[in-house]
């Protein structure tokens, strides 16, 4: 604030209580209101006496809330006023828009139960709720938050719905890299080189190089509970590397129990606890009782799988706020009614979002469809049953266990010996083959005569190894 003449003096000033004169008394009560008042010193205060002022320190001196005067005064006497004029330097209450930065002389220090100098932490501000005992890193010492026993943290708020967000800049770019909250959804997005790169969705879902789900679109996505999606275009998908010896890559359990992994020795790799399958249905679609092991024979139809097709676009917004927008394909199991065909466009609801989706047909070549064998001494065995598939909604599709270790059913009453050639009986269940020589019938060998289960029948089921 500009003024004309001098810069008026800013204090807190006070005027004490009338003093009455006591005849050969030098020592007097300063009080303001009837309360005792304590000067800043003998040199902040005008005392007038009989009309004259009295010099600070030669005339009078002060100690708390006396006056004393150099001698007694006597009757007659008269003290005119004793003013108190506070520190001249100090400001009571500053006025507003009157401090600008140019008139601090060093950083500003906010500390709260304790004092703080300026050099206690770092060399910008410094936020102190208790003494932690430790040092800020030079790296990192311009804001500084420091606290003792107790959690301390750091809140940024806003109304509903918005975001927020911690912007990394250079003379370059003012948010090159971000960090950013979005309200609207509950998710946490990461952003470097100006785009984003890292997604945490309400739910937990982690991508990585993607910001929708969705196997058509490349990068991760990491499902808590759930699965793991990773996608890569002309590129390997995943590489593993195990250094310095042979042993376990991948290892696969099932409700914490280890049930086979896959192993490298010198440049052999193995998949230990191997049994090779295939997907399988029968003729009609239905899903009766079949015991594991059952033999099964191919049948002269193929199986069919269709898919509803659509895109899906969605779109994100640049540092600058325009729009980008990216479309991928989605694939969604379809079970094909008696109206429909191949190329028929339907309606699909997905994820609350109706799309025109095309039904299309999975382009795979060596699935057939399988029944329970019913000939004796098939050539045309698949494989035996191993368990109904869960997940494809209106398939009723099985697994066939084809090659390598697995049990097959076992006619009843049937003498087994290890190493012995199995062929189909006929009814579902394996027989002993009658010679060693190996036929377009063989489809296993005996590799144990334990029997692992017996059923109602009578047939039971021990470990082979599958050749089918």
């Amino acid at each position: 604030m500009a003024y004309i003449g001098k810069t008026p003096i800013v204090g807190n000033f006070q005027k004490c209580d009338a003093i009455t004169v006591v005849n050969g008394q030098a020592a007097y009560t300063l009080q303001v209101s009837s309360t005792n008042v304590v000067p800043e010193s003998v040199n902040h205060m005008l005392v007038s006496l009989n009309g004259i002022l009295q010099a600070p320190t030669t005339s009078f001196t002060v100690s708390g809330a006396t006056l004393t005067f150099a001698s007694n005064l006597a009757t007659g006497d008269v003290i005119d006023f004793v003013i108190l004029l506070g520190n001249v330097l100090d400001l009571g209450t500053v006025s507003d828009a009157t401090i600008t930065k140019a008139k601090l002389a060093d950083q500003i220090d906010i500390f709260s139960g304790t004092s703080l100098t300026a050099a206690d932490l770092g060399s910008g501000v410094h936020i102190r709720v208790a003494d932690s005992g430790a040092s800020a890193n030079a790296s990192a010492d311009d804001l500084v938050i420091e606290g003792g026993d107790a959690s301390i943290g750091l809140s940024i708020l806003s109304t509903g719905g918005n975001g927020q967000f911690i912007h990394f800049g250079d003379d370059g770019d003012d948010d090159i890299g971000k960090i950013q909250y979005d309200h609207g959804d509950n998710s946490f997005r990461f952003h470097t080189n100006a785009g984003e790169r890292v997604r945490i969705k309400s739910d937990g879902t982690l991508f990585i190089g993607k910001t929708t789900t969705g196997l058509a679109t490349t990068g991760y996505e990491f499902n808590p509970g759930s699965s793991t999606h990773i996608t890569a275009s002309g590129a390997d998908v995943l590489l593993l590397n195990r250094l310095s010896n042979d042993g376990t890559m991948v290892n696969f359990y099932q409700a914490t129990a280890s049930e086979g992994y896959i192993g490298v020795s010198g440049s052999t790799v193995s998949y230990n606890g191997f049994t090779g399958t295939h997907w399988s249905r029968l003729t009609d679609n239905s899903k009766p009782t079949i015991l594991k092991g059952t033999v099964l024979e191919t049948l002269d139809e193929m199986c069919d799988w269709y898919n509803l097709e659509f895109d899906v676009t969605t779109t994100t917004q640049d540092k600058d706020g325009n729009d980008i927008t990216e479309t991928h394909t989605e694939k969604i199991p379809h079970v094909l009614t008696d109206s429909q065909s191949i190329g028929d466009k339907i309606t699909y609801d997905h994820n609350g979002t109706d799309y025109e989706a095309t039904i299309t047909k999975e382009n795979d070549i060596k699935h057939m469809k399988a029944k329970v064998s019913d000939t004796t001494d098939a050539k045309n065995v698949y494989g035996v049953f191993n368990f109904w598939e869960a997940g494809e909604e209106g398939y009723n599709d099985f697994i066939v266990a084809a090659v390598g270790t697995f049990v097959v059913r076992i006619k009843a009453d049937e003498t087994i010996a290890k190493g012995d050639l199995l062929q189909s009986n006929g009814d579902g269940t394996a027989k002993v083959q009658s010679d060693d020589n190996v036929k377009s019938s063989s489809f296993a060998k005996i590799l144990s005569t334990t029997k692992i289960e017996t059923y109602d029948d009578g047939s039971f089921i021990v470990p082979c190894s599958l050749m089918s």
